[in-house]
């Protein structure tokens, strides 16, 4: 009766197994076909578009017109629609962040929307095709000398991702424009700082260079930093990226220079240009130590108690041999009195 107890109680428990392991199999497969599905849902959702150029700039006197041809591509599997839009833009960080306007909030100073037009204005561009755009520039006889600015947007009928070329905007995608019109205009523009830590433990060095123009005209530095040590000797060089600058605006370039092993006191030099003819200068120093000290400090130590051992070694070794060669004072034996 017991073995037949035992057995009844261990194919219940094999059951209990078999049921359990179909029950996480169905479960996993659930899971499986819903996370792939999601998947595929976002992977839909994400269609991606290049735009050619991303920027475009043109150098016109007043009354000068001028024309070219903008490409938006599809690179998705799906039908996407657009409608081109002109819209002025300003800068407003310092890291070169277009931020689209609402249409005639912009006074003449910068304004350039109502100069360019598009065609066609709205269009359909097959999966894996192109659309071209005719654009037309006409700069007024009246337009004051300097900076203008506008995009070329082109506003999606959905929500789409973006990849490749292309100026990103918010939530818009688009061509900027710079249009420089020619006359009399200010050059100006300086280092508002070049800046890196006093003091660090380890390299490489993060400096900071933020340049401000004050022109009536974007400006594109170009620059090198060369950082030389103690000696004078140059360690390090690095060439500013080539960014526009708004007028009225800063940009803040970002440079890590340098090794992770440094020590010492070390002097990085700015020297750039800027202007139409690219011949204005731009120059900045700063100076900083890097010194490794925790493992120096550590260093030392070792060195120290090195030293210590050893001439506690040597103390104990001299002592011992002094010790063994030291022969014991005898007192003279008394001899018998005859």
């Amino acid at each position: 009766m017991k073995q037949e107890s035992r057995s009844k109680n261990q194919e219940a428990r094999i059951k209990y197994l078999k049921i359990s392991l179909l029950i996480s199999i169905v479960l996993t497969s659930l899971y499986l076909l819903l996370y792939t599905a999601v998947a595929s849902a976002q992977t839909e959702n994400l269609r991606v578009i290049t735009i050619v150029p991303p920027a475009k700039e043109h150098s016109l006197n007043p009354g000068e017109r001028a024309e070219g041809i903008l490409k938006v591509i599809n690179d998705s599997d799906e039908v996407l629609t657009f409608r081109a839009t002109i819209r002025d833009y300003i800068v407003e960080d310092n890291k070169g962040t277009p931020r689209i306007l609402p249409p005639d909030t912009l006074t003449n100073k910068y304004s350039a929307a109502s100069w360019i037009g598009v065609f066609p204005p709205s269009f359909t561009v097959a999966p894996h095709q192109k659309q071209e755009l005719n654009y037309y520039l006409q700069v007024p006889a009246d337009a004051k000398p300097g900076g203008h600015y506008a995009a070329v947007l082109y506003e999606p009928a959905e929500v789409i991702g973006v990849e490749g070329t292309g100026t990103g905007v918010t939530t818009h995608i688009g061509t900027l424009f710079y249009i420089h019109v020619k006359g009399d205009i200010k050059e100006d523009a300086r280092v508002l700082r070049f800046e890196a830590k006093g003091f660090q433990e380890y390299g490489p060095v993060l400096l900071s260079t933020e340049i401000l123009n004050n022109g009536d005209l974007h400006i594109r530095p170009k620059g090198t930093i060369t950082v030389r040590n103690i000696f004078g000797q140059a360690v390090a060089t690095k060439a500013l990226e080539e960014h526009n600058i708004f007028p009225e605006k800063t940009f803040l370039f970002e440079n890590k220079v340098g090794s992770k092993w440094m020590i010492g006191r070390y002097t990085a030099r700015f020297v750039g240009t800027y202007g139409l003819a690219n011949n204005l200068p731009l120059m900045a120093t700063v100076s900083f130590i890097v010194f490794p000290w925790k493992v120096v400090a550590i260093g030392t130590l070792l060195v120290v108690a090195a030293i210590l051992a050893i001439i506690a070694i040597k103390r104990k070794r001299r002592k011992h041999h002094e010790a063994k060669n030291e022969e014991p004072e005898s007192s003279p034996r008394d001899h018998p009195v005859l």
